[in-house]
This record gives structure tokens, sequence and C-alpha cells, in this order.
């Protein structure tokens, strides 16, 4: 998925990056890098999903696509 319909998906729910960072007891600024994709944390995005409802692999397929590649 794109950024924009992360944060999209999340508006829609009701639930902010605020809430996730304080169930995964990070900064609000790590759960937008891992939105924007500027980090990865596999916790991390397993939550975003989860709170969209949508799975992990759908959500950060780009993270994915590249761990299949690795030997």
């Amino acid at each position: 998925m794109k950024t924009k319909d992360i944060q999209k998906e999340l508006k829609k729910r009701g639930i902010t990056q605020k809430q996730i960072a304080q169930l995964c007891d990070v900064s609000e600024m790590l759960i937008s890098k891992v939105i924007h994709k500027n980090t990865v944390s596999k916790r991390i995005m397993n939550e975003i999903s989860h709170a969209i409802n949508r799975d992990c692999h759908y959500v950060f397929p780009d993270y994915f696509k590249q761990r299949k590649n690795i030997t």
C-alpha cells in the first residue's frame, strides 16, 4: 500500500499514530517512519496492519518482496 492509503485507512477507523505508538511503546516518529517506509520494524508493521485489518504482506509488500530474494 502507498503511504497515503495507510494513513487514509487509519483515519477511516479513527486510529491515530499516537495510539499505535502507545501500543508498541515507541515514539510517534517511529510509527511515521515505518508508515513512510523510511525504516523497517516487523513488529510495528504488524501492529499497523492489524489496526487497518489487512495482511502485513499487503500493507508492506516491498519489504516482503525484498526478503524473498535474500539467501
